[in-house]
Parts: C-alpha cells; sequence; structure tokens
C-alpha cells in the first residue's frame, strides 16, 4: 500500500531528527509542524480516505504495530520501529489533553483532525511492550447526522422518522458495539433539533459535539452517574432526554417514568434484537404494565459491508447455494446476484463501505397487552408476524437482492440472531433504500 512508503520515509525523518536533535528537543517541538506531526496526519489522513472506523497502535517486543479498521476488519498497515513508538503515542496524548507522564493508568481524550474537521477519540491502556492507542475516527459531522444515510429502507424511514417524531413515550436502539446505535441517536437528535425544542443528552461519553443541544457527560468520579444526571435534567425543563445506555434498574425506571410524564426518551440497550427490548427491560425492574404504556418503538440494527461499486460484478448462484439457503422462495435458478472481484478501492477485498441492516418494531394495541402481561418471549414475536414488521434478516435478504450487499455478509452477521432458513417474505427491489 502506498501509505507503507509514505510511513516509513517520515519514520526516517523522526530517526534522523533524534539523532540530530536528541529526545528533549523532539518534544519541544510537538506543538510546531514536526516528522512525528507529519507521521500523524499521514496515518489519520489515510485512515479517513480508506474510510477506516478505528487505528490501533500497538506496542510489540520488537516493534510498533499499526493496524486500521475497515468494514469491521482489522489490517496490517505498518511496523514502526519501537524507538519512535513512545514520540508518537506522546504526541497524540499532547494534543487530546492527557498526561503525557501517566503511563500506568487508562486515559481517555479528544482532539480534531483539522484537515478533514473530524473528531477523533483516543484511549490509552498499559500494555506489557508500552501503552496500546486506540483512535476512533468518529467521522464528518455532515453525513454522520443526515438521518437520510442511516441505510433505511424507504418504508423503516418513514416508520422511523414517524416514532421520532411523537412528542412522549420511549425510542429504544439496540445492538451490540460497534453497530452504529451512536450514530443513528445523534442523526435522530439532529433531526429533532430545533429552536423551539429543548433537547439534553447523558453520555458517557460525549463522542460528538452537535450544536444547539446540551450535552452532559458522565462523571462517575464526581459522583454524577447516569442516575444523578437523568434526575438533574428533568429540572432543566427538556423536551427531549437522550439516555447513552441503559444499564441498570435505577436508570430503567427513570427513564419509563420521564418517557410517561410528557417526555421524549431516546437510548440504547443491548438485546439481540427489537423483540428481546420489553423482556430485557422487565428483567431490569421496569413494571409490564407502565412499560407497555410508554413504550413507542424499538430499533434493532447490524452493520455489513457493502459490495465496491468499483468491482461490483452480477453472477449466478446455483440451487445449493448458500444464497439459494438465505433467500428461501425469494431464490430461483438464474437470478443475477452481485459481488466484488476486489480492486485497488477496496483493497481487493470486493467490499467498500458498511450499511446497515435495521429492523423496526412498533407495538400495537395486541403487544402492548402482552407487554403489560409479561407474555413477551413467543407470543410477541407471534403478533409481530401479523405486522409489516420486518426483522433484520428481512431487511438482509431485501439488500442481497438489490445488490447492496452479499449473502454471505448476511448470513455472518445474523446466523445465530435468527434462524437463516426460517420461512422469509416475499420482496421487490423497489423498496429501494
Amino acid at each position: 500500500m502506498e501509505i507503507e512508503k509514505d510511513l516509513e520515509q517520515l519514520s526516517l525523518k523522526i530517526m534522523r531528527n533524534l539523532q540530530l536533535q536528541g529526545k528533549h528537543n523532539i518534544l519541544q517541538g510537538y506543538r510546531n509542524k514536526s516528522p512525528v506531526a507529519d507521521f500523524i496526519d499521514c496515518l489519520l489522513e489515510n485512515a479517513y480516505k480508506l474510510q477506516a472506523s478505528d487505528i490501533h497502535l500497538e506496542p510489540q517486543e520488537k516493534y510498533l504495530q499499526i493496524r486500521y479498521r475497515i468494514d469491521g476488519k482489522l489490517i496490517l498497515i505498518y511496523k514502526a520501529s519501537n524507538k519512535i513508538s513512545n514520540f508518537l503515542i506522546s504526541y497524540l496524548k499532547l494534543i487530546s489533553n492527557l498526561d503525557i507522564a501517566e503511563k500506568r493508568l487508562p486515559q481517555d481524550g479528544k482532539f480534531i483532525f483539522s484537515a478533514q474537521n473530524i473528531d477523533i477519540r483516543i484511549s490509552t491502556i498499559p500494555v506489557l511492550f508500552g501503552e496500546k492507542v486506540v483512535l476512533r475516527l468518529l467521522g464528518n459531522k455532515e453525513n454522520l447526522l443526515n438521518l437520510n444515510q442511516m441505510g433505511f429502507s424507504k418504508m423503516n424511514l418513514k416508520y422511523f422518522k414517524d416514532m421520532i417524531s411523537a412528542s412522549s413515550g420511549l425510542i429504544v436502539i439496540t445492538g451490540p458495539v460497534n453497530s452504529g446505535k451512536s450514530t443513528l441517536l445523534y442523526a435522530s437528535l439532529n433531526y429533532l433539533n430545533r429552536l423551539d425544542t429543548n433537547i439534553i443528552t447523558i453520555e458517557d461519553p460525549v463522542e460528538l459535539n452537535l450544536d444547539g443541544i446540551n450535552q452532559m457527560q458522565i462523571n462517575q468520579k464526581a459522583g454524577m452517574d447516569f442516575a444523578v444526571a437523568l434526575r438533574a435534567s428533568l429540572r432543566q425543563d427538556p423536551d427531549i432526554v437522550m439516555i447513552g445506555e441503559i444499564r441498570d434498574e435505577v436508570v430503567a425506571k427513570q427513564a419509563i417514568t420521564t418517557a410517561l410524564t410528557g417526555h421524549l426518551v431516546l437510548t440504547t440497550l443491548h438485546t439481540k434484537n427489537a423483540l428481546g427490548v420489553p423482556a430485557r427491560l422487565i428483567d431490569l425492574g421496569v413494571s409490564p404494565v407502565m412499560l407497555s404504556i410508554a413504550l413507542l418503538g424499538m430499533t434493532s440494527q447490524r452493520l455489513v459491508r457493502k459490495i465496491c461499486p468499483k468491482c461490483k460484478v452480477s453472477y449466478k448462484p446455483s440451487e445449493n447455494s448458500l444464497e439459494a439457503l438465505l433467500l428461501g422462495k425469494d431464490f430461483y435458478l438464474g437470478m443475477d446476484l452481485y459481488k466484488g472481484k476486489g480492486c485497488k478501492y477496496c483493497n481487493y477485498t470486493g467490499f467498500l463501505g458498511q450499511i446497515a441492516l435495521q429492523e423496526i418494531l412498533r407495538p400495537t394495541e395486541k403487544m402492548r397487552y402482552l407487554i403489560s402481561r409479561d407474555d413477551v418471549d413467543v407470543n410477541l414475536k407471534r403478533e409481530a408476524r401479523l405486522t409489516d414488521f420486518k426483522s433484520l434478516l428481512d431487511d438482509g435478504k431485501m439488500k442481497v437482492l438489490q445488490g447492496i450487499t452479499a449473502a454471505q455478509e448476511v448470513w455472518k452477521t445474523l446466523n445465530g440472531v435468527y434462524q437463516i432458513n426460517e420461512v422469509p417474505r416475499n420482496f421487490t427491489k423497489s423498496d429501494s433504500v
């Protein structure tokens, strides 16, 4: 990769400066343009161009390993000399306002990569051969905050916008780590952000600065946890409250009470899918009756890789293929599906970028009755099938048929969440994203 050559040249510059100036002078020059700053800028610029979500700097016994996470996969980018690793990490800590001298404890911070105007979140931890650093690229605000760019189908986008436009109630977004929950929350808040609306967020940490929105940062050392922050926010005349995550009974109950007293509450939860939200909240101690009244809707999502548009080609899968198993009765011999051959634009993977698979469940009156009776294990799923609810698997099949992603991606991501060979629904390509 071209970046490897660039980083090698910058590494040599750092080594030469070290020999000429010594360690002390290099540290003094951090705030000015230096080979160390150029190295980090090169690392960030290329990560941005390659659409990497994270950069890992990992000290090994004999070198510093640098990897990008691209489309969910870690890729080795460069192995730097151990002689420069401390300078790179110290520079990152300096521009993030972290304690350079503290190497025994984890630290977290943020800085702005001005060349692309993106926020970078930094996390450091002590490991065997030094400090491991992970940089999370939070992306360009204009793209991140556009609800129309979240990957929703036309139907799901309409449902979601209608849901978050309500004046009060609870909306829960669920999914595993790195499934885009925070991004969807931020895009939702941006969509709702108006001069006549008071929005307060409670986050740990605040990942993205949103103009016009009052964002609270959890501070456990000072005694401000989610429960304390939520109680305080309700004395601030909010219209909308965003709770970064519901983690315990106290916050779960407070969220329900807030939703029932005239506020719109948006939050996240860790469940396998949208259907699991009521059971999880009841397990946390929420009253089933109160939940049945407060719950506006549940959204679950997973990220899958998109087929690279530069090397996308059609093919005809066989009747014994994974595609046939995934698509079920939507499959027929001779149909055209799509895959990426691999090219320089996608680093020869056949994939470029990611898109969300989503499901939205809006409780019907029958569902609310089932929730109120804590009858959510089997009957809620059965009732959902009687509506126009489309599961993550349904959405995945649709995006395979549209040539957006590959059957293997949907299988890999959802096998274990749903039975892949369950009775599928019929789709047409007209329900486009």
